[in-house]
Parts: structure tokens; sequence; C-alpha cells
């Protein structure tokens, strides 16, 4: 609200001006100093004003805060490039480029790489949200695709689509999979 001394030296001015018309009004009728009356108004009209410029300060503060629109902090677009999975008594990681698809297994993934599929003790939901989506396509509720590894699309059913992988292996795909697969290859 004060943001420069004019302000503050016109509120100044203003707080004496008042504080001794208030002192010679109040003088007419009580038989004290001037000079104690004058140092009262002006202490009360002090306080009054630091406590009026703080509640405009805050109400200002509050409408700025209002009017401010919060943008959410978005995840860094980062994905994971490999994958560590534990087999017996010791951990082998995968490259993600290696991947050619993830298949659901309950609580479990299944991780189908160009040499061996391992099993991984985490969520579909992690994956889609942590691979890349540029590579990594969720066509199914069931089913991550490496689009690396598609040979072809076919229709199966109606709403239903087959994904033919480079090594023969054919995954189901659902419509809004499809859609989102489509997309992503620009088909």
């Amino acid at each position: 609200m004060l943001k420069s001394k004019n302000d503050i030296f016109i509120l100044l001015g203003f707080l004496i001006l008042w504080s001794l018309i208030i002192s010679i009004i109040t003088r007419l009728f009580i038989e004290y100093s001037l000079v104690i009356i004058f140092s009262f108004s002006f202490l009360g009209f002090g306080i009054f004003a630091y406590i009026l410029i703080r509640i405009i300060n805050i109400t200002h503060s509050l409408q700025e805060l209002e009017n401010t629109e919060i943008i959410p902090e978005d995840k860094p677009n980062e994905s994971i490039d490999r994958i560590s999975v534990k087999t017996g008594s010791k951990v082998e990681v995968i490259q993600t480029k290696d991947i050619m698809f993830l298949q659901s297994n309950g609580d479990y993934v299944s991780i189908y790489s160009k040499d061996k599929v391992y099993l991984k003790e985490q969520t579909m939901k992690y994956f889609e949200e942590n691979l890349s989506s540029k590579q990594f396509i969720r066509i199914h509720r069931t089913y991550i695709v490496n689009i690396d590894f598609i040979d072809s699309i076919s229709s199966y059913k109606k709403s239903q689509f087959i994904i033919t992988l480079k090594n023969n292996y054919e995954l189901k795909a659902s419509l809004s999979g499809y859609k989102i697969l489509k997309e992503t290859l620009s088909i």
C-alpha cells in the first residue's frame, strides 16, 4: 500500500494534522495540557493507521492470491530407461529399449524382453506412468507395448484389434488402446 516515501510523508502529515485538530477540540472539554492530549491523540491515531494499513495490505495480498492461477507442478518428463529385476539371488538389469511388451500378471508384471521373460512385483500403472509415453503405449488393460517391436495391426473383433510383434507375438488391443496407438504412430 505504502510504496514510496511520499506516501509515508503524506500519511504522517495527515496523522499530525488530524491529531492536532482532535487535540484542540478535546482541550475545550478536558483540562489537560495540549501537549499531553496531542501525544495521546497522535499515538492513538498512529496505532489505528498502522492497523488499518496492515489490514489493507493483507486484503490486497489475499486478492492477489485469489487472482493468481495456481499451476500444479508437473512431474518432470523423465522416464525410466532401465528396470532391475531380482531373479533368485541376483539382480538383472533390463534396458527399456530391449523390452518388447509388458503383461499384467495379478500383482506382478511379466516383462518380455528380446531374450527372456522376467517377473516383477510392480503394477501396470507404475510402468504406464514411468515408461516413455512416446515409446510405450498401453494398448489394453493387460498390455503395454514398445512401438519399436510392432510389425502389424489388424482388426480382430468389433472394437478389438490384434497387434503382431516382430517376433510373431500377438497382443490384444482395446478400442481406446488402438486409438492411442494410432495417434502415436500417426496412422
